[in-house]
């Protein structure tokens, strides 16, 4: 695997997003109150139409080894909704790669809008079923499919170190906070993050997945400089289910102009609101918004 930069490659971020954006990505920080707490959330999801959120962090480093490995196209997996597929096949076009997706369902099925804005910007489909998905994580099934399309093959959901690049742009952003919320799938933007706290700080993670113990083990195993804890979870933890009050905070983070998704910060709100409420958040807190809004096209209210 090519080594990633220890600079970050100013060219290609030229390729993606004006440099004057992110010089400045503390004007993305908004002060916000509901259900009678007061907070201040980092907008990443204002950071472009769709090149939006973290998505876009933790590409950044897998483009920069792409660019370096001499394959032709790029490759990844999601599903049907996939935030990480709809902000690769965006990148990919901005910089003229062309792109593939293997994607967990059938052809049969209608295309949800995001697939269809995944084929709209060039990306090529490829369906799996369930059994097939499974093999995303196996590194040979991965080496055939670089060696088989000559692609560069970015993990699921843009994990692993690559994906970890990105996260050095925020660190002027986290400054001056106690404390650091953030929404977790992967783990990627979690440990991101972490990586660019003082020791001083705390990160806080609202994890939005039943992982059984896994980002708790991963992040075990690091020498991370900041304290780091899991939120108290208020909800359930049905992937891309909401209950009924789920819903209601969306419609009343939306009567604020705080636009949610519907799988990572409704929960990170809801464990941040749950915790202020009970004392175990600190009134010097900053939320990360994780992007994810397309995705709310896949849900009715």
């Amino acid at each position: 695997m090519p080594e990633v930069s220890k600079e970050i490659d100013l060219e290609l971020l030229a390729g993606l997003l004006p440099v004057s954006t992110l010089s400045n990505l503390q004007r993305l920080r908004q002060s916000y109150q509901l259900d009678g707490e007061i907070f201040e959330c980092l907008r990443l999801d204002q950071l472009h139409p769709t090149l939006s959120g973290n998505k876009f962090f933790k590409l950044l480093g897998h483009l920069e080894v792409f660019r370096s490995s001499g394959r032709s196209r790029l490759l990844s997996f999601g599903g049907r909704w996939s935030n990480h597929l709809h902000a690769l096949a965006h990148a990919a076009a901005h910089l003229g790669v062309p792109s593939m997706a293997m994607v967990l369902g059938y052809p049969e099925q209608p295309l949800t809008d995001t697939l269809r804005d995944c084929q709209r910007q060039g990306m090529a489909l490829h369906f799996c079923n369930r059994k097939q998905y499974q093999q995303r994580y196996d590194e040979t099934w991965r080496h055939t499919l670089s060696d088989q399309y000559d692609a560069w093959v970015i993990p699921e959901g843009g994990d692993g170190e690559a994906g970890l690049r990105g996260f050095e742009l925020l660190k002027q952003s986290v400054i001056g906070f106690d404390e650091v919320w953030v929404a977790a799938g992967t783990g990627t933007s979690a440990i991101g993050l972490a990586e660019n706290l003082l020791p001083s700080q705390t990160l806080v993670i609202v994890n939005a997945v039943q992982d059984q113990g896994a980002l708790a083990e991963r992040l075990a195993s690091l020498s991370l400089k900041p304290r780091w804890r899991f939120a108290d979870c208020p909800y359930s933890l049905r992937f891309g289910k909401l209950t009924p009050e789920q819903r209601q905070l969306m419609e009343r983070a939306d009567a604020v102009d705080l636009p949610l998704d519907p799988v990572y910060t409704v929960r990170l709100l809801s464990a941040f609101l749950h915790a202020r409420q009970r004392g175990k958040a600190s009134d010097n807190s900053l939320l990360i918004h994780s992007g994810g809004l397309q995705g709310r096209r896949g849900m009715s209210f």
